[in-house]
């Protein structure tokens, strides 16, 4: 039979693959083979080219000396053949355009390696197309399967989040039951808690719901199981709980629910290139520091896009243009400090600019850290920003309900970490005659201060000029290259010093302090760097003054130092409830913490400390027990900003 071009497609497709397979191994070989160190690199790279080039003519080579076969499969064989020869001419100009690509200062012994590297390409190319389907076959689908790094992300997350739901809490105790196992005492008709996620998502809604999820949660914390039925039934509530309980979602997630159900806040209707009308938030949450109310306001952005919400911070300290315009794009949720609060409400007449904000739509009021606003003088502020809001009403139509005439009347949830009698009577005069009152972990004693049991305390008897040293022997011994501090100091000059003295014995690791002197910008950018080393796992250690002793919750913090116990001038009660609150940053959120408190000859409250040691069931050192047995008792502590009648207060600043 005469030779026909046609049948030079006619084979055994194995055959062929397989003779092709060698080709390109034999090639791979030489040009292995070739590299030695006094070969030209160029003859090197012309040789693995050529090599490849060999590979694709010996498939077609194959090809011709096969006899002829079934008419039937020589289309589909040919088809296969074209797509071997044209992967290996892809294979070929692919080594040829590598090897042109080289830059002339790289090193020969480079190029080489990569022409070697086309070659082994070429191959691999042959050796694939074994695989190749005809056209209309199901297996040329699989490029459809690739997916973008976000969608990766999306999966990845996805996969996360199933993992977390397995861990949710599905099993219910009872309400009697709960309420003893996590120490929650209520003094008046008060709704069941939400045990778990299964029963708070029908109320909350699946959005927030996933939301939740989505940020690691796995089951509702003591405050959060009976605060988020008592906020969406419309409540007035009274919390008394210590700080890193999760009250702040055990406040935000209410509110969130009900916009997701009625619908974000309008945009205020533009009254000319530098005015507009005022935005009506329906949600204003109170926070004492500027550290708190920001902290606030990130925990709520975290959550706020799963309903569509607005979050805005304001806080002094900082320009008040860019927080103007943040309002003027619309809020839903307002969280600020009192007095840039009040100053935002009320405009600048002298300078002809009204008010950018108006609490008259406010139905669901948070006072945060309320005990520290009044100790802190804000009183007379909070009592102006609580009568710019709507009158106290029923349950029923307060903002936190549901229903059709909710929302018209204000809700105000007070939240506490420690119950004073003047504590109490704010709290009285500020919420309605029904609000309901609970206690987390506190028992019945909830006018008390209380350590948190899951802190484990060292109490070092030390004068101040040891102090230093015994610091930084306990640093060197006990403190890890991923554990985290806070070093609390009673002045701003001791912070600096501290930094500076910890920055030479922890060489390399981050120390920062922060301070009444330091510019908000500058503290913003601390703490921030701060939580990155937390979160990161980082030896890092944090020096403050009392600015960072309340509100701010960082979880993960491994340790706080207590270097200044008190301060001269200072009663021991206010020394007392400063360390339970600076105490309180670490054995947050479930975890575990430690604390290292200095006691020396000038401080006050030996006996209030060893007191609320034996009460978590620590034990305090035995000079100090002895120190307590003869110190006068504490006096309560006094709110700053009061003076005692007749003019002669220091001032609410």
């Amino acid at each position: 039979m005469p030779f026909s071009p046609k049948l030079t497609f006619a084979m055994d497709p194995e055959a062929a693959a397989k003779a092709a397979r060698k080709a390109a191994r034999k090639a791979a070989a030489e040009a292995q083979e070739e590299e030695e160190p006094e070969i030209d690199p160029e003859a090197e790279a012309k040789a693995a080219r050529k090599a490849a080039r060999k590979a694709a003519r010996a498939a077609q080579e194959e090809e011709a000396e096969e006899p002829e076969i079934d008419p039937a499969a020589e289309a589909k064989a040919a088809l296969k053949a074209k797509d071997r020869r044209k992967a290996a001419r892809a294979a070929a100009r692919a080594a040829q355009e590598e090897e042109e690509e080289e830059e002339p200062e790289i090193d020969p012994e480079a190029k080489a390696k990569a022409a070697l590297k086309a070659a082994k390409k070429a191959a691999r190319a042959e050796e694939g197309e074994e695989l190749v389907e005809d056209a209309s076959s199901e297996k040329r689908k699989a490029p459809t399967e690739t997916r973008s790094p976000a969608d990766a992300k999306q999966r990845k997350l996805a996969e996360s989040n199933a993992g977390v739901i397995t861990k949710v809490a599905s099993k219910e105790v009872g309400t009697v039951e709960f309420r003893k196992l996590h120490d929650i005492v209520v003094h008046s008709s008060c709704p069941a808690p939400f045990e778990t996620f299964d029963a708070a998502t029908v109320s909350l809604g699946a959005a927030l719901g996933k939301a939740l999820l989505a940020q690691g949660y796995t089951a509702p914390s003591p405050i959060q199981a009976q605060a988020w039925p008592i906020a969406l039934g419309g409540h007035d509530m009274v919390a008394v709980a210590k700080t890193g309980s999760g009250k702040t979602c055990g406040f935000l997630l209410p509110a969130l629910a009900r916009i997701a159900q009625r619908g974000p806040a309008q945009v205020p209707k533009s009254l000319g290139w530098s005015a507009s009308e005022p935005a009506r938030p329906s949600v204003l949450v109170v926070a004492p520091t500027r550290e708190l109310a920001l902290q606030i306001g990130t925990e709520a952005s975290k959550f706020a896009p799963a309903v569509k919400a607005r979050v805005v911070v304001l806080y002094g300290g900082a320009p008040k243009g860019p927080q103007v315009g943040e309002c003027r794009r619309g809020v839903d949720i307002l969280v600020g400090t009192p007095g840039r609060l009040n100053d935002l409400c009320e405009g600048n007449a002298q300078r002809g600019l009204s008010a950018p904000i108006s609490l008259e739509a406010v139905t669901y009021l948070v006072l945060d850290e309320a005990d520290q606003m009044l100790d802190m003088g804000f009183e007379k502020d909070i009592r102006r920003l609580v009568d710019r809001c709507p009158a106290t009403g029923a349950p029923e139509e307060a903002g936190g309900a549901g229903g059709a005439g909710a929302n018209t009347k204000r809700q105000t949830l007070f939240f506490t970490a420690t119950w004073p009698w003047k504590v109490q009577a704010a709290a009285t005069s500020l919420t309605s005659k029904g609000a309901v009152q609970v206690r987390i972990g506190q028992g019945e004693g909830g006018d008390k201060l209380t350590l948190n049991k899951a802190v484990t305390h060292e109490i070092v008897l030390a004068e101040w000029k040891d102090k230093i040293w015994k610091l930084k022997e306990h640093l060197k011994s006990s403190f890890s290259s991923t554990e985290s501090a806070v070093v609390f100091a009673a002045t701003k000059g001791g912070c600096d010093f501290l930094e500076m003295t910890i920055k030479e014995h922890l060489s390399g690791s981050w120390c920062r302090a922060i301070h009444g002197d330091k510019e908000q910008w500058e503290r913003e950018e601390i703490l921030s760097q701060f939580r990155a080393k937390v979160a990161g796992g980082q030896q890092a250690v944090l020096v403050a003054t009392d600015v960072a002793a309340r509100g701010l919750d960082i979880p993960g913090i491994s340790m706080v130092c207590v270097y200044d116990f008190s301060c001269s001038m200072q009663p021991a009660g206010q020394a007392i409830e400063n360390f339970v609150h600076r105490v309180g940053r670490t054995g947050r959120a479930g975890r575990t913490g430690r604390a290292l408190t200095f006691w020396s000859s000038e401080d006050k409250g030996a006996r209030e400390l060893v007191k609320l040691l034996e009460e978590a069931g620590q034990k305090a050192p035995k000079e100090l027990s002895d120190i307590a047995a003869w110190e006068r008792p504490a006096r309560p502590a006094k709110g700053k900003g009061k003076g005692k009648g007749k003019g002669k207060g220091k001032g609410k600043w």
